[in-house]
């Protein structure tokens, strides 16, 4: 049994916050200079307070959380496509670090960054199916 899609002001709201982040998402990633180039005392902090909760580091943890909606998105509008979501996924990351290396002088493009981000979006896909498996486990038929 699939899972019906939002209806009314739901499907709104859904492609309305899904806009907003997408348009937030290409300006962190098109920014001119490292968006978190100030942030160096408050990433000594979050170290120092919560080292757990960045296993990879400060940068590449913050790369996955930050594609974890856009893996979201993907699987809303790829369901059941799970090899297309893994291409978007990757490609996407990959070629704005290309973009970022090219025309962005005070970027660096980074390996780490696109395996990062693609395990982000990785994470939203899986998070989103999963949720859908328990959600129609405990619907009553």
């Amino acid at each position: 049994m699939r899972t019906a899609p939002p209806r009314g002001r739901g499907r709104i709201l859904a492609a309305v916050s899904a806009s907003v982040y997408l348009v937030v998402l290409a300006a962190v990633l098109f920014w001119p200079q490292h968006i978190d180039s100030q942030a160096g005392p408050l990433y000594d902090v979050l170290l120092r307070v919560a080292p757990a909760a960045f296993p990879f580091g400060i940068d590449p943890t913050l790369n996955v959380v930050m594609m974890v909606p856009f893996g979201v998105i993907l699987a809303t509008v790829l369901p059941r496509r799970p090899l297309v979501i893994l291409g978007v996924a990757w490609v996407v990351p990959l070629m704005a670090e290309i973009a970022q290396g090219l025309f962005l002088p005070g970027r660096t493009s980074s390996a780490v960054d696109v395996a990062a981000n693609t395990l982000g979006g990785i994470l939203g896909a899986a998070g989103l199916a999963t949720l859908r498996r328990l959600t129609r486990r405990r619907r009553p038929e």
